[in-house]
């Protein structure tokens, strides 16, 4: 029996995630309890581990067992785009080379750039949920209104998310991301480069210094990237649990899926 959730305290994503994994709790205490399938489940936890052999299922596949699948497989995909993003702010916020061939401010733009790579994967990742979830409730009665609710978030995500995908985009089918911050270090870097002694510590001093309030910049960037899309995110996942879940975090299964 699936147990009752107290989804009052939680919003967006969180709570779509707890209401998707309690649907699946029955079906993985049935499992548990059948010393069969318990024991072909842990094989499948031991091929995971140690060999990646071929799955052996330790149940009969049916719709909604691969609709359930598929849809946790989505939600991971999001979330894991989330923690990369604030991995990306974390790593920022350290240059943790005493004796590097990488140059601190290409170090910092290596970040800026896979951040807004992220970015565009997690606009991607959205846009292909709410497409996922058109296609396996065709021919449901609620059809019209998911397609409704659909076209809505699409366009909050998209128009949401425009300007880090142009700026995203632009870096990659037109230059490398530049701006002034950005080119200055590189002139400093060139300047340390000079043969004169004295002109080297000047302008290490000065790159150094320059350095770190431009990290401290683009890091708060990030940081606000992050809380931005994070809301998004949320307010994305409020709208789709009332297409999934009822209101006590029942799934809702797509009427043409055979138990």
């Amino acid at each position: 029996m699936m147990r009752k959730l107290n989804l009052s305290s939680l919003k967006g994503f969180d709570k779509f995630e707890a209401a998707l994994a309690n649907d699946g709790l029955p079906d993985m205490v049935r499992m548990l309890k059948s010393k069969k399938k318990a024991k072909l489940l842990m094989e499948e936890v031991r091929k995971h581990i140690f060999e990646l052999g071929p799955p052996t299922p330790p149940g009969k596949r049916t719709g909604r067992k691969n609709y359930h699948q598929l849809l946790t497989y989505h939600l991971t995909e999001i979330q894991t785009t989330l923690d990369t993003m604030r991995d990306i702010e974390f790593y920022m916020g350290r240059f943790p080379y005493d004796e590097a061939k990488i140059a601190k401010h290409r170090h910092l733009i290596f970040h800026v750039q896979a951040f807004l790579n992220e970015l565009y994967i997690l606009h991607e990742r959205l846009l292909s949920l709410l497409k996922f979830v058109e296609r396996q409730y065709r021919k449901d009665p609620r059809l019209d209104y998911i397609k409704d609710v659909c076209k809505l978030l699409r366009n909050f995500v998209t128009e949401s998310m425009k300007k880090g995908i142009a700026i995203r985009g632009h870096h990659v089918h037109e230059w490398r991301l530049s701006d002034n911050d950005h080119d200055r270090l590189i002139g400093m870097s060139l300047h340390m480069r000079m043969p004169h002694v004295e002109v080297q510590k000047a302008f290490r001093a000065y790159y150094d210094s320059e350095y770190k309030k431009i990290r401290a910049r683009r890091r708060k960037w990030v940081a606000s990237g992050n809380e931005v899309s994070q809301e998004l995110v949320d307010g994305y996942f409020d709208a789709l649990f009332e297409l999934v879940f009822d209101a006590n975090g029942v799934m809702m299964y797509p009427t043409r899926l055979k138990f």
